[in-house]
């Protein structure tokens, strides 16, 4: 038995609003934390899957639009990391007040992972598991690159002049990026602020495509070493992890059975 999918918004304290969608079943073995790429949405066809598939296995979940994305209240939301961490914390936050004492995990896909990483590594928070669809290891690398492209030049340039370029990426919808959140992401290597024991134990695990061209397979094989953290490959896929119908399934057969862990 599930509760209706409700979509809802959490106020944060500083006044701007979180857009969420959540499913719920009953009974309820613990709430996921679902967090999108850059440029995509709570909307999108891995998310969409994630409200059927996680209740269906017991697991509430609940999927946010991160700062400036989607097409509601937080897209009025200035990019920032510290304003997508706080997005994250609100969600939680909203989870553990509904359901008292209940587990927390995390889904990250991307950008998602990426920021995962940093909450779990710097913020007070509750869960103890994360599962990382084709993480943004290396997010900071996609944005100051020694040689741009020219649709990236002309960023720069929209930067340097304005302050701010619009990034087209393969996602929803374009995304805001300001000299602020361009310079914050230099702040903040995963590679160097990733610390999954700083708040306690947490049992982390990826997928990733070893045909990913967005996040290289290198990267995401270095920073699994470096943190011994166990990966699935998947030999013909990209970044989208969708190389036939089949593959969105199994990287979610995998978060499951990550989950139903529970040796935390």
């Amino acid at each position: 038995m599930k509760d209706e999918m409700k979509y809802f918004d959490i106020l944060k304290t500083d006044g701007s609003r979180v857009s969420c969608v959540r499913e719920m079943p009953d009974p309820l073995k613990g709430i996921v934390i679902a967090i999108h790429g850059f440029t995509s949405s709570k909307e999108s066809s891995t998310y969409r899957q994630l409200l059927k598939r996680l209740p269906a296995a017991g697991f509430g979940v609940i999927c946010i639009d991160l700062p400036g994305h989607g097409t509601g209240e937080s897209s009025k939301e200035i990019l920032s990391i510290h304003g997508a961490l706080d997005s994250i914390g609100a969600a939680e936050q909203e989870a553990l007040r509904e359901h008292p004492g209940c587990r927390i995990y995390y889904f990250g896909s991307s950008f998602g992972a990426y920021l995962i990483g940093l909450y779990i590594s710097t913020r007070e928070h509750a869960g103890r598991k994360a599962f990382w669809r084709s993480a943004a290891v290396n997010m900071p690398e996609l944005f100051h690159k020694e040689h741009p492209t020219a649709k990236e030049e002309q960023w720069l340039k929209d930067l340097e002049l304005k302050g701010y370029f619009d990034a087209e990426m393969d996602g929803d919808r374009p995304v805001r990026v300001t000299k602020a959140f361009y310079d914050e992401l230099l702040q903040n290597d995963l590679f160097e602020r990733f610390d999954k024991e700083r708040f306690g134990e947490h049992q982390i695990a990826m997928a990733h495509g070893k045909k990913d061209a967005v996040i290289c397979p290198e990267a995401a094989e270095k920073f699994a070493e470096k943190y011994r953290i166990p990966i699935t490959w998947f030999p013909n896929d990209g970044h989208s992890l969708s190389s036939d119908s089949t593959t969105p399934d199994q990287v979610i057969d995998l978060a499951i059975s990550h989950f139903r862990q529970e040796s935390l």
